[in-house]
């Protein structure tokens, strides 16, 4: 007969497939549609581009808050819940901005970070509470059940919302259309938040010696992680968001999309990615990590490109399902190298600093596009293009010697969170690690306890 503990373990993990779904929900109506809702108010490139990196930039950063905030309140459940709480409220926020029709750029700016800094200084807290959950079983088949529900309210939500803003636009009401939508993405954060509470939070051994500082462990990321593949991926990204920020408007403006036909353009890149990333394991245990990323880098780097030379909608929505299967290897390559580049004690920290250099480099690529249109004649397919050489540009280090050892790795079992929908990418993996190994059995040569991603 199951222990007590056993049954409210079991109990607590329903209840988070509810919370995953309640998440989704929220993405799908609300955070997914932030880069269209500015278009509608009025908000240029330059504004654009800050809207996209900023809060990026500022979710990085947050994540170092995540255990200070434990220690503050004492458990990994209040930090959770306080989070997504605070989640539900800036959709009040960017409801009352969509009702005011407020068109300045600080108060989205200001709401839309703190979205996404309450939602990653919770990430650290929710992986180290669902990793002593999920002890005892396979946590394999339960995320990947969990993904699979996650993935299909998603898409539902997402399609469904697009067809929504159509219909509403067309009767001359979209930014009424938009506010419904956010408080809906309130309601299912808040219910999320409820759900959440109910979860039992078994008890976890503090950290001994320099692990218990903040300080201590992100000097020892900075001091014995091994960064090239983290330095590679920021000037990649780098050339990524020079045109990010601005697939939006050029869909929208230039190409005079309706959303129902923008929605189901980028629900392409979702789709082709769920199916896609887990069969980057297997292909990349044939042609190795380097061949995968060189591979999946190049296909990235080529995706502006395509944008540039053709407005055929069904053109553009083979380039999305190419983009949705190509960001899934970057993203798989690139989260396997960088989880066994980082000091086993500090993973958070290094994950944190890695992410945090990344986006400094997201947005200083997002302002060099912005400038870039507001300082010369060029168009949004010109800055496409840019973005396409420099994303080739970037590739070339992955030749050196001293790359192709960093690549050389053994593969271990992968599992991610489901942090966004970018319209440039599809949906937006964060690997999120436990600051503390677990106990767990070795796989292909390599000790996975201290190696969980799971989706979120």
């Amino acid at each position: 007969m199951p222990s007590a503990d056993a049954l409210q373990a079991r109990r607590s993990l329903t209840i988070s497939m509810v919370d995953g779904a309640l998440y989704a929900v929220m993405i799908g109506v609300g955070e997914s549609y932030l880069g269209a809702l500015a278009v509608e108010l009025g908000h240029r490139d330059g504004a654009l581009a800050l809207l996209v990196t900023v809060p990026l930039l500022v979710g990085a950063l947050a994540q170092l808050a995540s255990a200070p905030l434990v220690d503050l309140v004492g458990s990994r459940r209040r930090v959770v819940v306080l989070g997504a709480a605070m989640q539900a409220a800036c959709h009040l926020g960017l409801y009352l901005i969509v009702a005011l029709q407020v068109t300045q750029l600080w108060p989205l700016l200001l709401v839309k970070s703190a979205f996404w800094a309450s939602g990653s200084a919770i990430g650290p807290a929710w992986n180290a509470w669902m990793a002593t959950l999920t002890e005892g079983i396979s946590r394999e088949r339960y995320f990947a059940w969990r993904s699979a529900l996650i993935y299909l309210v998603l898409l539902v939500t997402y399609v469904g919302s697009g067809l929504f803003l159509e219909a509403r636009r067309e009767l001359g009401a979209l930014l009424p259309a938009y506010g419904a939508l956010l408080l809906v993405g309130l309601g299912a954060r808040a219910l999320s938040a409820g759900a959440l509470s109910l979860k039992s939070e078994p008890p976890e051994p503090p950290l001994a010696g320099a692990e218990r500082s903040l300080r201590g462990r992100a000097r020892l990321a900075l001091t014995t992680s091994e960064w090239r593949v983290a330095v590679f991926l920021a000037l990649f990204m780098f050339g990524v968001f020079l045109s990010a920020a601005f697939f939006t408007p050029y869909m929208l403006r230039t190409l005079g999309m309706d959303m129902a036909t923008y929605a189901g353009l980028t629900a392409g890149s979702i789709l082709s990615r769920a199916i896609a990333f887990p069969l980057m394991r297997p292909l990349a245990a044939r042609i190795g990590l380097r061949g995968l990323l060189a591979a999946s880098g190049f296909g990235v780097a080529l995706v502006p490109l395509g944008w540039a030379l053709t407005a055929d909608l069904w053109l553009l929505l083979g380039i999305e399902l190419l983009s949705g299967v190509v960001w899934a290897g970057v993203e798989f390559s690139s989260f396997q190298v960088l989880l066994q580049s980082a000091h086993p004690r500090c993973r958070v920290e290094f994950f944190s600093l890695a992410n945090a250099l990344s986006a400094a480099l997201q947005l200083a690529g997002s302002l060099v596009g912005s400038a870039v249109l507001a300082w010369t004649h060029l168009a949004y397919t010109d800055v496409f293009l840019i973005s396409s050489a420099v994303r080739m540009g970037s590739l070339l280090l992955l030749v050196t010697p001293a790359m192709a050892i960093a690549l050389r790795r053994p593969l271990v079992q992968l599992f991610v969170r489901i942090n966004s929908v970018r319209a440039v990418a599809g949906v937006d993996h964060r690997p999120v690690v436990s600051a503390r190994p677990l106990e767990a059995p070795a796989v292909d040569g390599v000790d996975e306890s201290t190696n969980e991603h799971q989706p979120r």
